[in-house]
């Protein structure tokens, strides 16, 4: 599941295997996300969190919902990764 975690995050949760493989692939090349928006990247132990600046996504991308432009950034990536899950 991914979802917008207040104003500033996106968060995936998900079970704690998927979540550990997901951290192995990003430890090793950062999950091939190469976006200028998506600052730290957290992980716990049922979740990776995105963090973003909604204000500056907003106005270089000319969109009113920051969160559903960075959701598509990286639930391609995180499908990939977990397996559809």
């Amino acid at each position: 599941m991914i979802f917008a975690n207040g104003d500033k995050i996106i968060t995936y949760q998900e079970d704690a295997s998927v979540i550990k493989n997901i951290k192995v692939q990003y430890d090793k090349n950062g999950l091939h996300i190469d976006n200028p928006y998506i600052g730290e990247v957290a992980f716990t132990k049922n979740t990776v969190s995105f963090y973003y600046d909604p204000v500056v996504v907003m106005e270089n991308e000319n969109t009113i919902e920051p969160a559903s432009y960075i959701i598509s950034i990286v639930e391609p990536v995180l499908d990939s990764v977990s397996g559809g899950k």
